[in-house]
């Protein structure tokens, strides 16, 4: 218990440094100007705690150890890597970083989007590991639950810069999957932030898709999902 919280405190101080990094660094501008274009503000860009992963291969890895934490623990917590010769590097690099957080707020892991055209792939979300478990929570759910219980209803919707819009335009009771298939566990949260749920997916065949397996997925609860 005592080891979870210790990497939850690292999670959390690492948050804290990118969402700096954002707001500070020259490195940025692109960053910055990526998200202004897409409409959204500063304040709402803070609230949801985006940040800014810059490109040296070992920002986070130096900044960390200084703190006191321990390379095993770097490895635990999803945020370096180990490459060739067992060289450690950062594992989010030239990110703009969303940071995943359960349903009390704490941060778990991240999910990165490239900034530059070159860089593949566009998302990269933080790998299973002793704190962050793919598919078991929901973008925005810590921030979302009041507004969703006295809506009674939730929003789902895809990628995370379609929660943080929606929720600048005053629908804070919106929630997104996080790069993935809607779970089973995922239904579950969904079901403890209100009874109707909105499904408001993109439009291709990956998102109908998606449409067709919540339906499957919540099919036998009460649960009353709607598109």
């Amino acid at each position: 218990r005592q080891e979870r919280e210790r990497l939850l405190e690292l999670l959390e101080r690492t948050a804290t440094w990118y969402v700096r990094m954002l707001w500070e660094s020259a490195e940025a501008a692109d960053s910055r100007a990526y998200l202004a274009g897409r409409g959204l503000e500063e304040q709402t860009l803070r609230e949801f705690r985006v940040g800014f992963a810059p490109s040296a291969w070992d920002a986070v890895l130096v900044n960390s150890r200084r703190a006191g934490y321990g390379e095993r623990e770097l490895l635990e917590a999803g945020l370096v890597a180990r490459g060739r010769n067992d060289q450690l590097y950062d594992f989010f690099r030239r990110r703009i970083q969303f940071p995943l957080c359960d349903a009390r707020g704490r941060v778990l892991g991240f999910g990165g989007r490239a900034v530059g055209a070159d860089q593949k792939p566009k998302y990269v979300n933080s790998t299973d590991n002793a704190v962050y478990h793919k598919g078991r929570h929901l973008f925005g759910a810590d921030l979302a639950r009041a507004a969703a219980a006295k809506a009674g209803k939730v929003v789902l919707c895809e990628g995370y810069t379609d929660v943080i819009a929606m929720h600048q335009a005053g629908l804070r009771n919106t929630v997104g999957l996080m790069g993935t298939a809607l779970t089973e566990q995922q239904v579950t949260e969904l079901q403890r932030l209100a009874p109707v749920v909105l499904l408001a997916l993109d439009a291709d065949s990956a998102g109908q898709e998606a449409m067709v397996k919540a339906a499957r997925v919540a099919a036998g609860r009460r649960l009353d999902l709607r598109v």
